[in-house]
């Protein structure tokens, strides 16, 4: 290792893995300095989003990874709902699961279209 770069004890290669947005500054960092050759990319099934924690009693404030609901026992057990969102999601979740697009009966009213 040349000189100017220190020790080589004071650098090091992180192993663990890694979980980044899709969307974000580093993965357009990465895609451009061409280093996305060199890592392992997965496929990660859902959405997440990053939600503020606050402090509380025996923890310190800290930014959270969740997953964004998808079925309706996601939701019940989501702490990124309150109790009447999870009702409203709940239903929504129902809605889609019983409409069928070729048969406006199922539509309940509303012009999906």
């Amino acid at each position: 290792m040349p000189k100017q770069y220190g020790h080589n004890r004071d650098w090091n290669v992180d192993l663990i893995p890694k979980f980044i947005m899709a969307n974000g500054k580093l993965v357009k960092m990465l895609l451009h300095t061409k280093v996305t050759r060199y890592l392992e990319w997965k496929c990660v099934d859902g959405s997440y989003v990053v939600q503020h924690q606050a402090a509380g009693w025996l923890a310190a404030e800290k930014m959270a990874v969740c997953k964004v609901p998808s079925n309706d026992m996601e939701a019940l057990k989501s702490n990124l709902l309150g109790m009447f969102e999870k009702k409203r999601i709940i239903g929504m979740y129902k809605f889609i699961h019983s409409c069928v697009i070729d048969n406006p009966m199922t539509w309940d009213g509303f012009d999906i279209n």
